[in-house]
């Protein structure tokens, strides 16, 4: 769109198909690009009449017109074959005004319709009367508050506008008349949605979009709804939330966009989502399903994955929004041996995460390469296990509980990295493989004993400390001065207030010049004088505004030579005693740098009075005076780390100790039972008519006896069921013996004990449908609206009961986990004391920063 073109001649491809058509021009595809929708441009070629209407005809297998005016020509050809299509009417209708400039510039209002025919064939026009004649409806000009605006807002979360066709069935003459919404269509994602009026059982009339690939399903436009799945999905956006009758809930995902991470400066973490809509290569290994569709388990605390791809989608997209926790629960269900194109350029999409340094992202690629261990090739991780493992463990301090592997994930990992590097492990892995395998074994050590981990040192690199103590040699020794003093101080220029005081480009290149030609103590130009007067205000150097002097010359007296300051003189106690001391260095009463005139800078050299001795011997008055050694503040010996050769471990006492070893993890879900404190488990208050219609009646709540009658048998027009024996034996010889008496009487007892239960059984029935109450309704209008009634109040009943449920169970299992997770407490307060009451408060804390 920015390219210039030159005028220069152009190919005008006409045709005369019949009489009717007259002459046709086509018309290329970038000429209607922003004007109609991409989606119609890419399906359908446009020939315009001599009326200046438009029409467009299907094209077989679509278009591309990204390749210039070649492919424009190509795309002119009609198809040969025939069958149900339809045809773009593109009716318009010009404005009043005149362009004047001769570039197209007139405006224009379109009706474009979809009329179903046929026959594909161009030279035939037969109109399917079967199917509706579809109006296009313009999403960009409705007005914001409009449904269709509220419809196109809501589906440009699974494809751009471009690619959203809302259609109305509705007889339509201009475009400014009104109309309903029928059918939105969304080519590229293969979904479309159909308008239906649905009336609810509350006898409430509504209009949903159900989907025609899903059936059953709808757009839910509730809520509570839309904050169940914002929930669910956290920083994931492109989705739609589909439901049924029942009220379940479908959260559905369009597969078709490539997703990647907007990538920014190194400054923070990115977890911005970019969707590539437009990657043929991604879309063609989709396939023609292109959407994945997750229910939502009926306690609304997480999706139900159906299939491979849809979980390595989603697990995919949960790293790219930061949802570590979540990745790392379904690294074990994302795991295959075969994979399809789809599930393979998902997978692969991980490679292009590596660059994420989170603590959670290193645990949860090394748990994806726990998982993927003997899958070959289909799942090779694109990473190295020995890398991240570096990473892991010097981060794991910060690593979330929820993320943080076990003892014997680590063993295999540090076993997969010796295998892939092919070498010995870095130092710091040999000491996590000893420090883990002596944490797998402490749980056996008797109580009164205790295990030794010797560790790897690795060697400190030799370096001045600074901070080596307090330099009083100017307040007990101020003769100790430097063999140079005088020369230094008599060579001393202090830099003009317009070079230094005023910030811009002057003062920069000023302290580049002092750091590039090195700060030293006996610098004549950037020595003592130069950060005393930085000290004390003499010299006002700012780079900023706001900049402080004597931040400046705290920073110079840090950075000069390790021979200055480690040798103990007058002159480096001066400023370390200023710089550590800001008050005593702002003092009024302070001495300042005085630089003597030519002739007396080598008069006072030999007299001994030069400016540098003369500025000790007054700094050493001012700094002994009471006042001012009160305000004196002397920083202390800071203590050199020496690396840790060895660690004791011994059996923990308490599930208090050792909490970074402890995975909040299930790893056997081949149990039957699991353990629960039933002292905590009392906390959660059922109330006891729910329990007595869980245990015997569980529709009890919703008054059963008034929605279900016992029918006996003759009610139900059935009759008696007979206590005779069906056969008569007793003529025979062999029933006279003494055990076929007994056979039979055993018989006969059976068969008068079987008609007894059964004729005084009765059968449960929906009240007003015995076979009485159903022979009325087919001449009763009376009747039939009565039994419609019941039938509704027993759903709304069933539906109420339903809904109340889910919300208990909800609740049930928040609470369940908030037990289990000491999120709500089972003891008293201060039960323990105050050392009970710190563990606890220690502990919440922990859970609030995902360590715990």
């Amino acid at each position: 769109p920015m390219t210039t073109v030159e005028p220069a001649p152009s190919l005008l491809i006409t045709r005369a198909l019949h009489s009717r058509l007259g002459t046709q021009v086509f018309i290329p595809q970038r000429f209607l690009a922003g004007i109609i929708p991409t989606a119609l441009v890419e399906a359908y070629t446009f020939w315009q009449g001599s009326d200046d209407n438009i029409m467009g005809y299907i094209t077989e297998g679509g278009s591309d017109d990204d390749e210039d005016d070649e492919d424009d020509i190509d795309a002119s050809e009609q198809p040969v074959e025939t069958g149900p299509s339809t045809r773009l009417k593109i009716t318009l209708a010009k404005g009043q005004e005149v362009d004047s400039s001769g570039f197209c510039n007139s405006p224009a209002e379109a009706l474009i319709q979809r009329v179903p025919v046929l026959d594909s064939n161009p030279e035939v026009e037969d109109v399917d009367t079967s199917r509706p004649i579809l109006t296009l409806l313009n999403i960009m000009t409705a007005p914001p508050s409009s449904l269709l605006k509220r419809i196109g807002m809501l589906l440009s979360r699974l494809d751009n506008l471009s690619h959203v066709l809302v259609w109305s069935a509705a007889k339509v003459r201009t475009a400014h008349d009104a109309c309903s919404i029928d059918v939105v269509e969304l080519p590229r994602v293969n979904l479309s949605f159909k308008s239906k009026r649905v009336e609810t059982v509350d006898g409430k009339v509504e209009h949903r979009l159900y989907s025609n690939d899903h059936d059953g399903l709808f757009i839910s436009t509730s809520t509570e709804s839309r904050e169940i799945a914002e929930r669910l999905l956290g920083s994931i956006s492109h989705f739609i939330v589909l439901q049924n009758s029942d009220n379940d809930l479908f959260v559905l995902v369009p597969g078709c966009a490539l997703p990647r991470r907007l990538n920014v400066d190194s400054s923070h973490l990115s977890v911005q989502v970019i969707l590539d809509r437009r990657n043929k290569e991604w879309i063609d290994n989709i396939g023609e399903v292109r959407c994945y569709l997750y229910p939502v388990h009926n306690s609304k605390s997480f999706l139900v994955t159906p299939s491979l791809a849809s979980s390595m989608y989603l697990m995919v997209m949960y790293f790219i929004t930061g949802s570590y926790r979540e990745v790392f629960k379904m690294v074990d269900s994302c795991v295959s041996e075969d994979l399809s194109p789809e599930e393979a350029q998902i997978f692969n999409q991980l490679e292009f995460l590596g660059n994420d340094m989170h603590p959670d992202a290193h645990a949860c690629r090394l748990k994806l390469s726990a998982v993927t261990v003997g899958l070959g090739g289909e799942m090779k991780c694109p990473w190295s296990i020995q890398e991240e493992m570096v990473e892991y463990v010097r981060k794991s301090g910060y690593v979330s509980s929820a993320c943080r592997l076990t003892p014997q994930e680590e063993l295999l990992l540090l076993k997969l990295g010796v295998a892939e590097a092919g070498t010995r492990l870095p130092l710091v892995l040999l000491n996590r493989r000893a420090f883990v395998t002596a944490v797998s074994n402490v749980y056996q050590l008797p109580p009164d004993k205790s295990l030794t981990v010797k560790l790897g040192a690795i060697k400190t690199p030799e370096y001045a400390e600074f901070d080596c103590g307090a330099d009083k040699t100017i307040i007990e020794n101020p003769k100790k001065q430097m063999a140079t003093s005088k020369l230094f101080g008599a060579a001393y220029s202090r830099p003009e207030e317009d070079q230094v005081a005023y910030g811009g480009l002057r003062a920069l290149e000023y302290i580049n010049s002092a750091l590039t030609s090195g700060v030293e103590v006996t610098s004549s130009q950037y020595g003592f004088p130069l950060m005393y007067d930085l000290l004390v205000g003499t010299v006002a150097f700012k780079l900023h505004p706001s900049d402080r002097t004597h931040n400046w010359g705290r920073l110079l007296v840090r950075i000069v030579p390790p021979a200055d300051f480690r040798s103990k003189s007058a002159e480096m106690s001066i400023l370390r005693i200023l710089a550590d001391n800001p008050t005593v260095a702002c003092h009024p009463n302070i001495p300042k740098f005085q630089i003597d005139s030519a002739v007396n800078k080598f008069k006072g050299m030999f007299q001994g009075k030069d400016a540098v001795s003369r500025l000790i011997s007054e700094v050493h008055s001012f700094l002994v005076k009471e006042s001012i050694q009160s305000m004196l503040i002397f920083p202390g010996t800071h203590k050199v780390c020496v690396n840790q050769t060895a660690v004791i471990l011994r059996r923990p006492t308490s599930a208090s100790e050792h909490r970074l070893w402890v995975v909040p993890q299930i790893n056997d879900y081949s149990r039957e039972d699991f353990a629960l404190d039933i002292q905590n488990c009392s906390a959660v208050n059922i109330p006891l008519a729910q329990l007595q219609a869980f245990a015997s009646k569980p529709l009890a709540p919703i008054k059963l006896e008034s929605f279900v009658q016992y029918l006996s048998r003759g009610q139900r027009r059935l009759p008696l069921v007979s206590s005779a024996i069906p056969f008569e034996i007793g003529h025979e010889r062999a029933t006279k013996t003494h055990c076929s008496e007994a056979t039979m009487q055993r018989i006969t007892a059976d068969m008068r004990k079987y008609a007894e239960k059964e004729n005084a059984e009765t059968v449960p029935t929906l009240v007003g449908f015995s076979p009485t109450d159903i022979d009325a309704l087919h001449g009763s209008s009376a009747a039939l609206s009565k039994a419609q009634n019941q039938l509704t109040s027993l759903i709304r009943s069933l539906n109420t009961s339903m809904d109340f449920d889910r919300k208990s169970l909800a609740n049930l299992m928040n609470r369940a986990l908030a037990i289990v997770n000491s999120d709500e407490r089972s003891d008293t307060p201060y039960a323990g004391g105050a050392v009970g009451e710190c563990n606890f408060l220690r502990f919440r804390l922990g859970q609030c920063s995902e360590i715990e």
